[in-house]
């Protein structure tokens, strides 16, 4: 059980002000930059807030009443090491920033789309379903496009199978989704796979570094 001081209770759009590493227990939680998506946490994710939030290049704001739990200090090396995975899967996030504006605007709502299904999509059958968390305007903000060519390139994708044409974001076929848009991802996917393949290197390496000095 999680002590009382340790749990933060944010309601919808609140922002998380605290630096330090935290695990999501209810909720959806946008890490944002300069008003643009970087990416989403949901429940059972680790986000960590950087000391440098007060300057304003991070944003964490919750998307819905969220719950939160501030994760104890650890040994150094065990801090390091959960430091280097989330500082690797924010890099992994702003490479994918980076490369998302220099392609159509059309292609950027499939790829955020795509995005959030990976993130905090419910795949239910062989499709995707993306909670209501954004708004149109938000979502024509995070592609750089009005609300008016927003909802034109939104009925082209009912038209071409690609979400239902009920309201809100359900993603028709997830599998045919990550076939055609995944390998967008794969750069960062690398490097999100690297800093992970480390951690489990590093320790042992350590292991040894600190027997043969005995």
């Amino acid at each position: 059980m999680y002590k009382t001081d340790e749990i933060i209770h944010l309601k919808k759009h609140e922002i998380l002000e605290w630096p330090g590493d935290y695990t999501v227990l209810k909720g959806y939680v946008a890490c944002k930059t300069a008003e643009h998506l970087v990416y989403f946490a949901k429940q059972g994710d680790t986000i960590m807030v950087p000391e440098h939030f007060s300057q304003g290049l991070l944003q964490f704001q919750v998307k819905e009443d969220t719950t939160l739990v501030s994760l104890p200090e650890e040994k150094p090396y065990v801090m390091l090491e959960r430091r280097n995975v989330l500082k690797n899967r924010l890099m992994a996030s702003l490479i994918m920033r980076v490369r998302f504006f220099s392609i159509p605007a059309k292609e950027r709502l499939y790829v955020l789309l795509f995005q959030l299904g990976r993130e905090i999509g419910i795949e239910a059958g062989t499709d995707c379903y993306i909670p209501d968390v954004l708004t149109q305007k938000e979502i024509g903000d995070y592609i750089s496009c009005t609300r008016e060519y927003l909802c034109t390139v939104r009925k082209q994708l009912m038209d071409e199978g690609w979400i239902d044409k009920g309201k809100g974001w359900k993603l028709l076929g997830w599998e045919r989704w990550k076939s055609h848009w995944g390998d967008r991802f794969l750069e960062a996917d690398n490097v999100l796979q690297d800093s992970e393949e480390s951690l489990w290197i590093e320790p042992e390496l350590r292991f040894h570094a600190g027997t043969s000095q005995k």
